[in-house]
C-alpha cells in the first residue's frame, strides 16, 4: 500500500514539474520581443552549448537536419564579416552630416519655392522626412557576444530545408530567452557571407562552401539602460491575423 501511494505522489510530482515548465515555454513564447541593445557580458560556454543543442533537436522534413550553426564570440570575425557595412543597416554616406566639399545652402538647381515639410498628397501618417527606424537602438552583427550563423546544408533532399532552418533559429530563441538572454534574428548579414567573400568566409568558419547563410542570432544580455523601444512596431492583434474554423 506504501509502496502504491509512494508511486502516485512521485507521478503527480512529475505531472506538476512538467506543467510548469509547460508554462513557463508558453511564457517565454509570448513575451519574447527582439532585443535592440546588448551588454558586453559573456555568455558561458555551457550556456551556449545548451542553446546550440536546442537548435539541433528542432524538427526537419524526413530528418534531413538540413543546418548547420556557427557561434561566433571573436569580435575580430564578427567586425570582418560586417565589414562591408551589410553586417546591419548602414545608412548611405553622409547621411546626418554634410559630405566634405558640398557646398552650403540649397543645392544648385533645386527649383525656387520648393514647400517645406510634407509634400502635397503624401498619404497622411506618413513623415516628411525618411526614417530608419527611429530613434531607439538598433542592433547589429558585432553588437551582441555571441552570434549564431545559421547554415543551409547545399545536398539536403528536403525541399523545405530553409523553413527547417528556421526552426532550428527559434528552437535557439527559446532556449536563449528561457535563459535569461536578449535575442535578435538578423538576415541582412547573410548577403556578405553568401556575397564575393563566401568561400573566404566558410574557410575561416569551418563550413562547408556548399552550404548557404539563411539567418544569423544575435545573443547576450540586454542592455535595459539603451533606448530600444522608439522605433519599437506592435504585434497584431489574435482577430487580426488568426482565424478558427469550427
Amino acid at each position: 500500500m506504501m509502496k502504491r501511494l509512494a508511486a502516485i505522489l512521485l507521478a503527480a510530482m512529475l505531472l506538476a514539474v512538467s506543467a510548469a515548465y509547460a508554462d513557463s515555454a508558453v511564457d517565454v513564447i509570448l513575451n519574447t520581443g527582439t532585443t535592440q541593445a546588448f551588454t558586453d557580458e559573456a555568455v558561458p560556454s555551457e550556456d551556449l552549448e545548451t542553446i546550440l543543442r536546442a537548435g539541433l533537436a528542432a524538427e526537419s522534413a524526413m530528418n534531413q537536419q538540413p543546418w548547420f550553426f556557427v557561434a561566433v564570440t571573436n569580435p575580430d570575425v564578427l567586425k570582418e564579416i560586417s565589414g562591408s557595412g551589410m553586417g546591419g543597416f548602414t545608412p548611405p554616406s553622409g547621411m546626418g552630416e554634410r559630405p566634405e566639399g558640398m557646398p552650403e545652402g540649397k543645392p544648385e538647381g533645386m527649383p525656387e519655392g520648393m514647400p517645406e515639410g510634407k509634400p502635397e498628397g503624401m498619404p497622411e501618417g506618413m513623415p516628411a522626412t525618411p526614417s530608419f527606424g527611429g530613434g531607439g537602438a538598433k542592433a547589429s552583427l558585432g553588437d551582441s557576444p555571441v552570434a549564431i550563423i545559421i547554415y543551409k546544408s547545399g545536398d539536403s533532399r528536403s525541399t523545405d530545408a530553409s523553413f527547417d532552418c528556421g526552426l532550428a533559429t527559434q528552437n535557439m530563441v527559446i532556449a536563449a530567452s528561457s535563459m535569461g538572454y536578449g535575442v535578435k534574428v538578423v538576415s541582412s548579414p547573410t548577403m556578405t557571407l553568401n556575397g564575393a567573400n563566401h568561400d573566404a568566409l566558410c574557410e575561416k568558419l569551418g563550413v562547408d562552401p556548399s552550404m548557404q547563410a539563411v539567418a544569423v542570432l544575435l545573443i547576450g544580455k540586454a542592455d535595459t539602460s539603451v533606448d530600444a523601444t522608439t522605433g519599437a512596431t506592435t504585434r497584431e492583434s489574435l482577430d487580426a491575423k488568426t482565424r478558427v474554423i469550427n
